[in-house]
């Protein structure tokens, strides 16, 4: 075979090669499936619902918007919290039982200690970051969790009788915590070690009784809590704490921002994914509604806000009115949509 002949040849081969591949190419291309596009579900329905905490605010309601759970507690049960992780050692006061807390600084238990007006107590953030509480850090080191073993002296709260006790916090560990506590005069010292409750993001210890309570139910159970606090006022330096009743947040994967009042009807998911969200305990807080003098009421003011619960969903919310059908306070009503 010649040259030419040889040339000639693979050109027309090289044509049908060509050809047939050409035609293949729309057929693979017709096999594939395009991914179809993802959907912002429908918004769910507007409900309307309301809590009880009481004209005294004495019961502590947690919330949670999906299933409308209320989950009510006595905010009298306990008076510190405990983190409960098993690498968690900061510890809670309960503010809403106007508990509150001085350091002496001294590491010996047996000193007898008073109270009076120059007491320098301490108060939890309101905004319930840990790293902001009144007891503060009680290790001298966080990786071998060694205490400090200082003295705090503790404010019991409203009603307490004995009103003042000491206490050392004394041991953690992935699963325990152990205190000593007595009356300030060295009276009935006890000492406890209890367990962390792994169900909870906290728990709870009430001195009177000398053990841990349940009180605050699974994470994954509610979205705020309505409950009475304390929030500390700064006015030229002046620190004042005051006790306020309102909406706080999950503090687990829970944020929260505040939207345009007015908006609750217009305001979109697009809309509230451009909002600030933060996790800053209080950001809904008590400041929805004011003391009217003229009327001797509480009155709501214009408000809307954004929570985005532990499962990433946002819920558009806004404070209707803080009574009862029958004229009692302590009753927020609400309404509230699933973006």
């Amino acid at each position: 075979m010649n040259k030419n002949r040889l040339s000639k040849n693979l050109s027309f081969l090289h044509s049908i090669i060509g050809i047939g591949i050409l035609s293949v190419l729309p057929l693979l291309s017709s096999c594939e499936k395009e991914e179809p596009l993802w959907k912002l579900p429908p918004p769910g329905e507007e409900e309307i619902d309301q809590v009880a905490m009481g004209e005294t605010y004495t019961t502590t309601v947690f919330y949670k918007f999906k299933t409308q759970t209320k989950i009510e507690r006595s905010i009298n049960l306990f008076h510190l919290a405990f983190e409960s992780n098993t690498e968690g050692y900061r510890v809670k006061m309960n503010n809403g039982k106007n508990v509150q807390v001085f350091n002496t600084h001294s590491t010996n238990f047996s000193e007898t200690f008073s109270v009076n007006n120059n007491t320098a107590w301490s108060y939890d953030a309101p905004n319930g970051h840990l790293d902001s509480t009144a007891i503060g850090n009680w290790l001298s080191n966080t990786e071998t969790r060694e205490s400090k073993n200082e003295v705090y002296i503790i404010d019991l709260g409203d009603g307490a009788s004995p009103k003042y006790k000491k206490f050392q916090l004394l041991h953690v560990s992935d699963s325990t915590y152990t205190i000593q506590h007595a009356n300030t005069d060295n009276s009935n010292l006890q000492q406890c070690t209890f367990k962390k409750e792994t169900t909870a993001t906290f728990t709870y210890f009430d001195f009177f009784s000398n053990t841990t309570i349940n009180y605050e139910p699974s994470p994954l159970d509610y979205d705020i809590v309505f409950t009475k606090y304390k929030h500390i006022f700064n006015e030229d330096g002046v620190i004042t704490p005051y006790s306020v009743n309102g909406a706080l947040l999950n503090p687990v994967n829970t944020y929260a921002a505040k939207g345009n009042a007015g908006d609750f009807a217009s305001i979109s998911y697009n809309d509230a994914a451009q909002l600030n969200y933060t996790n800053a305990a209080n950001l809904i807080g008590y400041g929805w509604k004011y003391y009217n003098l003229e009327e001797s009421k509480y009155s709501v003011l214009p408000n809307l806000f954004v929570v985005k619960d532990a499962e990433g969903v946002l819920w558009k919310l806004e404070f209707l009115d803080f009574y009862n059908n029958t004229g009692y306070k302590g009753y927020p009503k609400f309404r509230f949509q699933r973006l």
